[in-house]
């Protein structure tokens, strides 16, 4: 199976969210107005890492203890801290890979005021080198015209992929140094999947437009509907459909659920205002398809 889709292969929640975390691939390709030198750590170096981890995987697919300990260490369940713990716990585990865990959240003062935290601080025993690494999961839905950043907006606020890479461009990645370790290189993780509008892809296609050129080329897809556009549309009645809350945006977890799936025609109304995200699967319970279905069109005001 290609590493695409690595994560269908674990049964234990937590086991096939990591797996999701080290086999999915990158959402940026480069990070636009960054002068400085950045690696993106970009789909083939997430296939080595995956592929080295494979055996630790199954290892927690078995027994998924270690793994839940750690995670109930942390009391802060929001969607991108656990997609930071994920991370944290495969980059503490020293025997898979070539990377020294230095410092997580290294808090950079200026006197007593913070005035920055770097997510983690490397040290690449490949390379010898200090990096900086900033990691982030973000789903973003798009607006026409797709070209603009500022028009790629979060589920629930005003956040955009305009807004997210200005701030790591200009905030994130400022810091030359912590505590006596100097800088030597920057790495940028950026993870998640992006909700095309029916105008540039069908519900069981990649996007068929050229949207944002700092996209990667394999980045996850999905589409936003609105739910009058969802129950009339004829590839979503090819499917069967379930509700699903943010513990399945990273990897689907239905073969832990075993939840009923629903016919389009068949789905209650959205329960609230908001987009809400729901997955279709086939015959065989294999997910096809994800749309964010909003009850009407986002102001325009936001924009």
């Amino acid at each position: 199976m290609s590493s695409l889709f690595a994560w269908q292969n674990y049964y234990h929640p937590h086991v096939r969210n990591l797996a999701w975390v080290l086999a999915s691939p990158a959402l940026l390709s480069y990070l636009p107005n960054f002068t400085q030198p950045l690696t993106v750590l970009d789909d083939d170096f997430w296939q080595q890492q995956y592929l080295a981890y494979i055996p630790k995987l199954k290892q927690l697919d078995l027994n998924p203890q270690l793994l839940e300990d750690f995670l109930a260490q942390y009391k802060n369940h929001r969607l991108g801290y656990y997609f930071e713990y994920l991370l944290l716990f495969w980059l503490q585990d020293r025997d898979f890979h070539y990377f020294e865990l230095l410092q997580h959240r290294a808090t950079i003062f200026d006197g007593k005021i913070t005035i920055g935290e770097l997510d983690y601080l490397v040290k690449n025993h490949q390379t010898g080198q200090i990096e900086h690494w900033e990691a982030a999961i973000k789903f973003y839905l798009g607006y026409p015209p797709l070209d603009d950043s500022l028009r790629w907006l979060g589920a629930n606020d005003r956040d955009s992929i305009g807004r997210k890479m200005e701030h790591l461009a200009q905030k994130q990645f400022r810091f030359s140094g912590y505590q006596g370790h100097e800088i030597q290189q920057r790495c940028l993780v950026v993870k998640g999947r992006l909700f095309y509008p029916l105008s540039h892809k069908n519900l069981l296609e990649r996007a068929h437009d050229a949207t944002l050129d700092c996209l990667a080329p394999q980045h996850l897809q999905a589409n936003w509907l609105l739910w009058s556009e969802f129950i009339s549309h004829p590839q979503a009645r090819l499917l069967q459909w379930r509700h699903v809350a943010k513990d399945e945006w990273m990897a689907d977890q239905q073969i832990n659920k075993k939840l009923p799936l629903l016919d389009v025609q068949d789905l209650p109304p959205l329960p609230s205002a908001r987009p809400e995200l729901f997955i279709g699967f086939d015959a065989e319970q294999q997910e096809q398809a994800r749309c964010f279905l909003c009850s009407a069109k986002r102001d325009e005001a936001l924009f």
